[in-house]
This record gives structure tokens, C-alpha cells and sequence, in this order.
């Protein structure tokens, strides 16, 4: 137990990266912070956190015991209020943002399995692939695409994403198929700009045990992965894009991958909420909702689209 409460305080000052905020928060004292996280240390035998005069930084050893921890500490916490509140009927307003493409091919159309269970639940899902910092503020969840910062919100992994090249029949009749990225040279591909940092996405590809990164020339420019599968679907050039936005079009016959044996991780999704002492009982049920949805990600089901 003295470790589990070691574990707990180091959680708080790797996100707060200082003692005396910690110690206010817990309702001790500074010195009690330090020796608890020190004791800790001891008992791993390595250093956690990096200590000057004016802030506190997780080691890279520290980092990782963060990274490893946190979710297992939300396990334990949903555990218990599960169990406090499993008497209560969810009820209440439920606002979630999620990206526009995953949300409209994977996660409405399973919305109907929450609605059944939980109608006391009235929910609103807003659609959008950049939410600022300041927008944020007013979900009580977002499903997010991409790598995680540290922070104080609780963050559940839900899948994990590759990317897939691929390209209209009729390009590829005409053009050919890619066997490898150097033949990228003789194709016409069109390339995505980030929104979050107006920078163009380079194309990555697995080769042997390394992942190659390259950026082709392209004359067709978008921001946004929809409309990516759009112009390839219009037979204007290969796409690289994450593989829920193709899979629909490819099962349909309006895309062909191509490439396969270079296809490389993309990101992973993610449902992240605020860090509360207790969680609202309708929030805890559309996180096991989504958790259910992606245990297998839906669009590697054989039956994924009809």
C-alpha cells in the first residue's frame, strides 16, 4: 500500500512538475512529498524526477514509469467507482467532440447500441478534426487521433492506426501499380497539409526494420483526409491516408491499396476526459461504449462494410 500511495504521489508532481503544488493539492506538507517520492525512488533503484531550484522534470526513466502507470492508476480508480456507483442510472447531457471521419463511418452508426441501453443519456457529438485548446473546455470528452501530451486528463488507448496508399481502378490501369516508394517517382500523388501546423505530411513506409519517410511532388494539395479520398475516388492520384478513411471506398471497389507490404503505423486513437475525483456515471458508460466499439477495430472486420 505504501507503494500504491508512492505511485500516486509521483503521478501528481510528474503532472503538476512541482512539490509545493502537490503537497497543497494532497493537504500535506512539501517535505512529505519529497520523502514519499524519494522512497519510491529507493525501492525502484533509479531516479524519477530531475530536481533544481526552479522546477521538477521527469527522468526519461520517469517518464516511462508515467506512461506505464497512469493508465493502470485510471483502471483502479474507474474500478472503484464502478462499483460506488453501480446503483445509479446514467443520466444527464453528454457533449463529445470526436474527427469528422472516424465519428461518421465508425462510431454513429453504433450509436444506437448506446441509446438503447442508457435513454436517459442525451447526447451531443460535435464533428471537427482541429479542436483548440480553448475549445476543449466545453466536452466532457474528445476522441483524439495522434500522439498524447502529458497532462492532468485521463487518457484510454482504443486502437491503433496503420497507413494504406491507394488509388481509383481507373488511375492504376492507366498508371500502373507501385510495387515500392521509389516508384512514387513516376506517379502523381497528392499530398495533406496538416491543420494543427500548416506542414505537409510526409509519406512513411516500413523497409525492412526502419520506417522510411519520403515526400513526393504533388501538384494537389488537401487538409483533410476525406477530402484525400475524394480526389483519389475522382482518379486524381495516389492518397496516403489512415486506413478507416479508405476502407470503406476499397470494400466498395472505388479504391485499390496497393503497397501493403510497406504499410506503417499512423497514430493511435484515444478517448481522453478530465481527471476527477469521481466520474459522472454517463460519462463512465460512453467510455466503455467506445472502448467496446474499437476492441476490435472496425474496420478490419471482414463484415466491417456491407
Amino acid at each position: 500500500m505504501d507503494r500504491l500511495h508512492g505511485i500516486l504521489v509521483f503521478l501528481r508532481v510528474a503532472e503538476t512538475r512541482n512539490f509545493s503544488e502537490t503537497a497543497r493539492s494532497l493537504g500535506v506538507s512539501t517535505s512529505a512529498v519529497s520523502a514519499t517520492v524519494q522512497r519510491l525512488e529507493q525501492k525502484l533503484g533509479v531516479r524519477l524526477l530531475n530536481r533544481t531550484t526552479r522546477r521538477v522534470l521527469p527522468t526519461p526513466e520517469g517518464l516511462e514509469f508515467y506512461q506505464r502507470c497512469k493508465p493502470i492508476m485510471a483502471e483502479l480508480e474507474q474500478a472503484e467507482i464502478g462499483i460506488t456507483h453501480s446503483g445509479t442510472l446514467p443520466s444527464g447531457r453528454l457533449r463529445v467532440g470526436m474527427p469528422s471521419g472516424l465519428g461518421r463511418s465508425w462510431i454513429i452508426p453504433r450509436l444506437p447500441e448506446f441509446v438503447s441501453a442508457y435513454p436517459s443519456v442525451s447526447l451531443e457529438i460535435a464533428l471537427g478534426d482541429l479542436f483548440t485548446a480553448s475549445s476543449r473546455e466545453g466536452f466532457d470528452a474528445l476522441i483524439h487521433v495522434g500522439e498524447l501530451q502529458s497532462s492532468r486528463m485521463i487518457a484510454r488507448k482504443l486502437a491503433s492506426v496503420n497507413y494504406v496508399v491507394c488509388a481509383a481502378p481507373d488511375y492504376l490501369r492507366d498508371k500502373g501499380r507501385p510495387q515500392k516508394p521509389a516508384d512514387l517517382e513516376d506517379h502523381t500523388c497528392i499530398s495533406y497539409r496538416r491543420p494543427r501546423n500548416g506542414q505537409i505530411r510526409q509519406w512513411r513506409f516500413k523497409r525492412a526494420r526502419s520506417v522510411q519517410s519520403t515526400a513526393p511532388s504533388s501538384s494537389l494539395i488537401l487538409n483533410s483526409g476525406e477530402a484525400l479520398i475524394a480526389a483519389a475516388t475522382a482518379g486524381l492520384g495516389l492518397v496516403q491516408v489512415a486506413e478507416y478513411y479508405a476502407r470503406p471506398e476499397i470494400e466498395a471497389g472505388r479504391l485499390v491499396e496497393v503497397m501493403k507490404s510497406h504499410a506503417v503505423h499512423a497514430y493511435d486513437i484515444s478517448i481522453v476526459f478530465q481527471q476527477r475525483k469521481r466520474i459522472a456515471p454517463r460519462l463512465r458508460v460512453f467510455v466503455d461504449f467506445v472502448v467496446d466499439v474499437f476492441n476490435q477495430p472496425p474496420w478490419r472486420k471482414p463484415s466491417a462494410v456491407k
